[in-house]
């Protein structure tokens, strides 16, 4: 391998490993290359507001530190600075810089070869030697292994881009200006010369402005791309830190930017570099650019950035809350690192109404859900209209319907497409996976053109369970007389029908099609790898309200644990609910509580904020009065439980009701993916020994909480005990889930009614019990055999019958698991 490639290899490693302290280009200090002679204009705005909005995290002499780099950091930005030194050495940029800035140029170039970005421009500012070491095929192969660690510039570059393709969508060619803080070696306004009624201006220290001036002069002198060789950037360059008193704004003014025009404000990994006196300056004069004498057109602002001091944790809400104190609307939202980055797009408001511009309607596309945590419900309704019905349940993994028992069984076997071969039997056959939601049976398989199929767990005949057929190629077929459903659960097949060889095949249709009638089919849907199932109307199931991850947030490697518990799901909803039980039961008794604290010696330092945001209702806690946030805990109508907090981890804990004393919990918990889990992940076998033990420390907490609730359960259910007595720290949300839970039962009726028969078709032997045919003795005699909690099953010479599906197959209930 030729040393020069070695090196840029090296280099480009390194700089992907320092996440924030050396992917952020270090110009937090731009340049100007005119004098200065305007004083700041009169600006007329809102000064208890803002200055309240901006006023955390300012101390006295104003000018709190910015943040520091770590030892990495420095060690990996000297090692790079060297080897880009030497691959620039004799080159006629006239770069004087050879940190952060060209780390991301370098990349920038890479990730257009790859087609990950669009960025034709980047090359061809590299040195004409050595540039071919990022644009050649060659290159692709070398340096595959480290793409992923280029992800943070792929995702911001691709994120600015869309919002400056948004805003010069909005102005229809009228002239407007575009200002880009902390441009470093960025191409944006070479890119975008296309557009020659934006004005470009660019912001960044002395010395990387006064090398950008010298490549934008050389590409333009080497490269015709049939634009105005006239149309260029102006330039300013002065530190940031030297505006704690203001005059930001003036400084463009006088560099030429035009007060009447749209105007969009650009900052990308700069603000890390300023300190909270100077962001503050420069904030309040940003937010009230709309107010400036005589201005009539829309303002936006776009980071992907840092928003410390005023927001240090990763929350939309927070986020939001932070722009409408400073008379902004909050257009897109996502964070990095927990809250170190923020990728916000924001509009300044309507000076006259307080509401949305114009440009704020054009460019907001969506409305941003206001959810705490990445991963959302949808379903904003069932917060105002507390019901059980007409709401999408997961009921399993797809690898669960791929026929796997385990989820490190199901990550051995997984395809590199992320998807799970179906497990095959020796005769050819597969088996539908069967579950239960509100106690009625349900068997979910694949169709022969792939699609998800859920019917209830009855065959139309005689009742078997459709469970203990077979799937062959894409048709369920009845264990008992072979009767097959295809596609959408359609009757595709009854054998005894060929025993007539007079009947017509009009009328062995006809008849299929009056089994496929008396079948009750559910709408499935499956997202992200779990599979959901509707309980409501079956033509009114809305995809839309399916839960979702909000869109370019960064990616993390989801972990899956099935949990079976012999109790009610509400239980565990409480449970999960619950923050103080994790420090005095729990104790630290795994690595990841006793991490963050969430040990008994903390609880008194414990403090809980309740919250309530666009998905459900929940607490935020931290350690004392003045503490950051650490975790939050959110009940999701009608059964999910979401715990987030501000590391990016997260866990979403699906809690299915599967019969009265029976839950199933399907728990996923994220993994921020950085890249040393990345590159952990990558070595053959390790995410396998990860998923076990993950697995491992959650059945660990599963049989602590287990046990508990299980006494819960009998001295409440059993014995007449109240759900609570008397309350403390941290019951208000038992008692706000409770609330809800009421309402919705008053809504929507009893959860746990059950019709396994399709109301519309009329049953030839109605109910032919053991005790006999009077609905009132049925369903007296039903209701004291009591709840079944156990997995009771009855063996067959060829098959065998579990009563209770799903089969508890997984701790606290099987604790040999």
């Amino acid at each position: 391998m030729p040393s020069s490639t070695l090196f840029v290899r090296l280099s480009l490693l390194l700089s992907s490993l320092n996440i924030v302290s050396s992917f952020v280009p270090s110009g937090a200090r731009p340049l100007r290359l005119c004098p200065l002679q305007s004083s700041p204009p009169s600006v007329d705005f809102n000064e208890e507001r803002i200055g309240k909005a901006l006023s955390k995290g300012v101390v006295e002499d104003d000018f709190a530190e910015s943040d520091e780099q770590n030892v990495f950091g420095t060690l990996s930005d000297a090692i790079t600075g060297s080897i880009f030194s030497v691959l620039h050495l004799g080159s006629d940029c006239g770069i004087k810089d050879s940190s952060k800035n060209l780390r991301v140029l370098w990349v920038r170039a890479l990730l257009h070869n790859y087609g990950e970005v669009v960025d034709p421009v980047a090359a061809k500012l590299l040195p004409d030697k050595t540039r071919g070491l990022v644009t050649s095929e060659y290159s692709k192969g070398l340096f595959s292994p480290i793409r992923k660690f280029a992800e943070w510039i792929a995702s911001r570059t691709t994120f600015i881009d869309e919002s400056l393709d948004s805003f010069l969508s909005h102005t229809g060619g009228e002239p407007c200006n575009v200002v880009l803080f902390g441009s470093g070696y960025d191409t944006r306004a070479l890119r975008y010369r296309k557009h020659p009624e934006a004005a470009f201006y660019e912001v960044d220290l002395p010395e990387v402005v006064q090398g950008k001036a010298e490549l934008y002069e050389k590409y333009l002198r080497e490269n015709d791309d049939g634009y105005d060789k006239e149309v260029t950037s102006r330039f300013l360059g002065k530190d940031l830190n030297e505006y704690s008193s203001g005059g930001l704004v003036a400084d463009l003014l006088d560099l030429g930017l035009d007060p009447t025009k749209p105007t969009l404000f650009v900052w990308e990994a700069v603000l890390f570099y300023v300190n909270s006196g100077p962001k503050r300056e420069i904030f309040k004069e940003l937010y009230s650019f709309n107010k400036l004498p005589g201005r009539t057109k829309d303002t936006a602002v776009v980071f992907t950035d840092s928003l410390k001091p005023f927001v240090d944790v990763p929350f939309t809400s927070e986020t939001d809350k932070f722009f409408k104190g400073l008379d902004a609307s909050l257009l897109s939202h996502r964070s990095r690192w927990g809250g170190a980055v923020h990728f916000a797009a924001t509009v300044l408001n309507d000076p006259s109404t307080g509401g949305l511009t114009p440009l704020g309607e054009s460019m907001r596309g969506e409305d941003l859900v206001m959810s705490y945590t990445p991963t959302q419900s949808n379903n904003k309704k069932l917060l105002a209209e507390p019901s059980m019905d007409d709401a999408w349940y997961a009921v399993g993994y797809a690898w669960q319907v791929a026929g796997y028992s385990s989820a490190v069984e199901a990550v051995m076997a997984r395809a590199p497409d992320g998807g799970f071969p179906t497990k095959v039997s020796s005769d050819g056959t597969t088996k539908p996976y069967a579950t239960r939601l509100w106690n009625e049976p349900l068997v979910v398989y694949r169709d022969a053109s792939d699609n998800l199929v859920c019917v209830t767990d009855v065959c139309p005949h005689r009742s078997a369970p459709l469970s203990m057929g077979t799937v062959e190629g894409g048709t369920l077929k009845c264990f008992y007389h072979g009767w097959a459903f295809g596609g959408g659960g359609e009757c595709v097949d009854v054998p005894t029908q060929r025993s007539n060889p007079n009947g017509s095949e009009e009328a062995m249709a006809k008849f299929r099609d009056r089994v496929t009638d008396c079948a009750k089919r559910h709408a499935v849907a499956e997202k992200d790898g779990m599979i959901y199932v509707w309980r409501g109307e079956l033509l009114e199931a809305d995809a839309s309200l399916l839960p979702s991850k909000r869109e370019g947030d960064m990616e993390t490697q989801p972990i899956d644990t099935v949990l079976d518990y012999a109790v009610d799901y509400s239980y565990i909803v409480e449970n999960n609910l619950d923050s103080p039980h994790l420090f005095y039961l729990h104790d630290g008794s795994v690595p990841p509580i006793e991490s963050i604290g969430m040990m008994s010696k903390n609880l008194p330092d414990l403090r809980l904020r309740p919250f309530q945001d666009d998905c459900g209702f929940g607490h935020l806690g931290r350690f004392k009065d003045n503490g950051r946030v650490k975790k939050l805990l959110r009940f999701d109508p009608p059964n999910v439980v979401r715990h987030g907090g501000v590391s990016g981890f997260e866990e979403e804990f699906h809690i299915v009701p599967v019969s009265p004393g029976r839950a199933r919990v399907l728990l996923r918990q994220h993994l921020p993916k950085g890249p040393i889990l990345s590159t952990i992940v990558s070595i053959p076998g390790m995410l396998p020994f990860l998923t076990s033990l993950v697995n491992n420390w959650n059945y660990h907490i599963a049989l602590e909480d287990g046990a508990v609730m299980q006494g819960q359960s009998h001295l409440i259910e059993d014995m007449g005990a109240p759900r609570m007595q008397i309350g403390a720290l941290g019951d208000d949300l038992m008692s706000r889930y409770w609330s809800w839970r009421t309402k919705a039962h008053e809504r929507s009726g009893n959860p746990w009614r059950n019709t396994l028969q399709n109301v519309e078709s009329k049953p030839s032997i109605p109910s032919g019990t053991t005790y006999g045919d009077d609905e009132a003795v049925v369903e007296l005699a039903r209701s004291t055999q009591g709840r079944i909690v156990d997995a009771s099953e009855t063996v067959g010479i060829k098959q065998r019958y579990v009563q209770q599906t799903p089969e508890a197959l997984y701790p606290p209930m099987n604790s040999a698991s």
